[in-house]
């Protein structure tokens, strides 16, 4: 089992990738999906980042993974950045509630390596193991 890409149960079905998460994302109109964050900032990028594992007191048990799923807004004109905010939101929550539950979303400013940031949405969901 690799830690770059722990496992989750999809609801009804089988034991799902990081994978997983990354096609839901793909299939959500104006969004380009990556396994990681992408080296440059671009508006409707979107990953997730595997956050924890949390176990039920013994590691042959079913876990339960967090993660925490990432979009890129963009940064030109303020209204358009909420306006496609809230539209995102209310387009990759559903998607994803297909894979588990999702805490909550908000805005957030996303760090890229070349010293840029972007303004973002953070999705924050869990998954069975």
């Amino acid at each position: 089992m690799s830690l770059a890409a722990p496992t989750a149960r999809l609801r009804g079905s089988g034991a799902v990738t990081r994978a997983a998460l990354v096609d839901a994302l793909a299939g959500v109109a104006g969004l380009v999906a990556y396994p990681s964050a992408p080296e440059q900032a671009t508006a409707g990028a979107a990953w997730p980042k595997w956050i924890q594992t949390t176990f039920t007191g013994h590691l042959t048990e079913a876990g339960r993974d967090a993660w925490d799923i990432y979009a890129v807004l963009p940064a030109d004109y303020a209204p358009a950045t909420i306006d496609e905010g809230d539209t995102l939101r209310d387009l990759v929550a559903p998607v994803l509630i297909r894979l588990g539950p999702v805490q909550y979303a908000e805005p957030v400013m996303i760090a890229f390596q070349d010293n840029q940031a972007m303004p973002g949405i953070r999705l924050r969901m869990t998954t069975d193991r």
